[in-house]
């Protein structure tokens, strides 16, 4: 028997009839009767299905009782899964409503129809048909509206946003439809024109008033749910397979700039044709996320993508004219781009971004960037769903160090800058560079060699160089900015290791740094334990070339001098304790190593080696005398 009683503890009256209906069959339909009927139902279904008894063409109507059974059950499913989707504060900013339009008229508008054009009739043939949504949208939440638009609807042309990962788009979209109700056909047609020809655009008398009539025999309920009236909207054109820019020029304006959606598209005219052509490809692998471009980058052929990328670097430079930060935000911005933050062991954003670290990953010009577009792209990583253009990105480790509020700061600052690149790719900006913060300028060599001598050589014997057994590294090879950052690492636990936290546990930031400018100034000595010389031999092959084939690339290409130079976080290698490295290189390999370090991208290389091969590099860089190093470092 079924209990009466629902969760609440009050009798139900639904729960009382079905126990009323199981004790009338016991006591008067056998058992197995029940299990013979039951059987012989299923059979005859089974029957029906098999013999093509159920008509699913399209052009079939539903039954009064399924149609309405299957809009319910899709309006609760909704409703009950999207309470916890929280529109955000910014929802209804005119620029991403903008945005939005063009994404909307390019793809959703082909089936749900734009204001003052009907609905096509190839989407109207559909089953469930498309609804028409400016006459819908009022029936949904916006937590409702985001879910629908970022998960679809199964069994239906609802498609999910091409990526799960970009909220930040999709509550766009959700701003755009509620305003589509609001919206009569010139306003619409203003607000989705190329740039450029919104004068040109033909215009319509507004609102529905020069629909007509159209395909009455498709013409069926509910009526107030969808448009049959013409003229209507039809599919996409094939323009972009012949002419791109324009497409492009919807969301990122005819210069580029990205003006035309108030700052929303990036500005592509302050990029460089290789990292524009290595986005474009990003989005194409879906590698890099967003439900706008890796819409766009699908329908692109290789020889449009390297076309594209040479025009938008080819621009004159533009920028978005957008209303200037608070100067407080931009101080911060300033001092976080610069100095990075020691209490989170987040590095200054100008060890990369517009200065020869970018040489090592590829980092973007951002200098004259939109704020608008810095801050949307730095959430998204913050929350995991941007992806990367290139193999390897520390924004992701980074962004999820900073708050909001940081984020905003940064992005501010960096759209102040003036461009780093002058139309054909020069130079044309001194850009920022990174430094320790001012108030450690003042170095106490004399107080940090006595906590060297005192903490460090505990276990980093022989005055720094470590154990011959390879448990503790060689400090002397390290340089300022590198010994600091991983102080600053270990401090705050972003670098895991008990041993070293609880060191840099009693040490103030002065101290820190100061530690950091005495490593400075130790002499780098060739490794205490000789390597195997074939063993370093075979490693020179990987070290110089890598393996392109497995994703290995040249270790050389960042732990040379070049490297190092150029971005200072990087360790060298050349003379450090052969067991040491191959202690380290196994421990990169293990599965677990990924979350030793966000910043490293030894565990996705590591991982790929063999054991041989680890030891092999091992040997080769122990083998190599050590870099010299730069007398003095900021």
């Amino acid at each position: 028997m079924v209990t009466e009683q629902g969760p609440n503890g009050k009798v139900e009256p639904g729960r009382r009839i079905l126990n009323i209906a199981l004790g009338w069959l016991r006591r008067s339909v056998p058992v197995t009767t029940i299990i013979a009927a039951l059987v012989l139902v299923g059979v005859a279904g089974a029957v029906f299905i098999v013999s093509g008894g159920v008509d699913v063409s399209a052009d079939t109507r539903d039954s009064w009782l399924a149609e309405h059974l299957l809009h319910f059950v899709f309006k609760r499913s909704e409703a009950s899964r999207s309470a916890s989707a929280i529109p955000p504060a910014d929802l209804y900013v005119p620029s991403r409503v903008r945005l939005a339009a063009q994404h909307f008229d390019m793809v959703c508008a082909n089936c749900h129809g734009r204001p003052g054009f009907g609905q096509s009739v190839i989407a109207l043939s559909m089953s469930p048909r498309p609804q028409y949504l400016p006459y819908v949208v009022g029936q949904f939440t916006d937590p409702e509206l985001f879910r629908i638009v970022e998960h679809g609807v199964k069994y239906s042309a609802m498609p999910s946003w091409p990526t799960n990962t970009r909220s930040d788009e999709v509550w766009s979209m959700v701003a755009f439809l509620r305003q589509l109700p609001k919206l009569d056909a010139n306003a619409y047609r203003a607000m989705t024109a190329l740039p450029g020809t919104e004068a040109a655009a033909p215009t319509l008398s507004g609102g529905d008033t020069g629909l007509r009539p159209a395909d009455p025999r498709r013409n069926t309920p509910p009526l107030d749910e969808f448009l049959y009236a013409a003229p209507s909207a039809g599919f996409a054109d094939q323009t972009i397979h012949n002419t791109p820019a324009p497409t492009c020029a919807r969301c990122h304006g005819a210069d580029g700039s990205g003006a035309v959606t108030g700052g929303e598209a990036p500005n592509l005219t302050l990029q460089d044709p290789a990292y524009l052509q290595a986005a474009l490809e990003a989005y194409t692998r879906g590698s890099r996320k967003s439900g706008y471009m890796q819409t766009i980058a699908a329908e692109l052929s290789s020889g449009q993508i390297a076309a594209l990328a040479h025009y938008y670097a080819g621009l004159p430079v533009q920028t978005a004219p957008l209303p200037p930060p608070a100067t407080a935000l931009v101080s911060r911005g300033e001092a976080i781009a610069t100095q990075g933050i020691r209490e989170t062991a987040v590095p200054a954003c100008a060890s990369c971004h517009d200065s020869n670290g970018s040489a090592i990953t590829n980092a973007p010009h951002i200098a004259g960037q939109s704020v608008v577009f810095l801050r949307r792209e730095l959430m998204a990583m913050r929350h995991g769903g941007r992806g990367s253009t290139e193999w390897w990105n520390p924004m992701p480790a980074v962004a999820h160090a900073l708050s909001e509020n940081e984020i905003a700061a940064v992005a501010a600052y960096y759209s102040t800058l003036k461009p780093m690149k002058a139309a054909g790719g020069a130079q044309s900006a001194e850009p920022p560079q990174a430094t320790l913060a001012p108030q450690d300028t003042g170095v106490d060599l004399a107080a940090a060699k006595a906590i060297f001598q005192d903490q460090c050589v505990k276990c980093h014997v022989n005055n720094g160089r470590g154990d011959l057994q390879g448990d503790y590294p060689d400090l002397t090879l390290q340089t300022t900015r590198f010994a600091a950052q991983n102080l600053y690492a270990f401090h705050s636990g972003a670098r895991p290791s008990d041993q070293m936290r609880q060191v840099t546990g009693g040490l103030s930031f002065a101290d820190m740094n100061n530690l950091a400018h005495y490593v400075n100034t130790l002499t780098p000595q060739p490794a205490l334990a000789k390597p195997d010389a074939a063993a370093a031999l075979r490693g020179a092959a990987i070290a110089t070339h890598g393996d392109p084939a497995r994703g290995i690339p040249a270790c050389l290409s960042c732990h040379g001098a070049n490297g190092v130079a150029a971005l200072p976080l990087i360790p060298r290698l050349q003379g450090q304790n052969v067991f040491y490295l191959r202690k380290r290189l196994a421990v990169f390999a293990e599965p677990y190593a990924r979350n030793l370090s966000a910043l490293n991208p030894m565990p996705l290389i590591s991982g790929k080696l063999t054991d041989r091969e680890r030891a092999d590099l091992a040997a080769y860089f122990a083998a190599a005398p050590p870099l010299q190093k730069p007398a003095a470092q900021p």
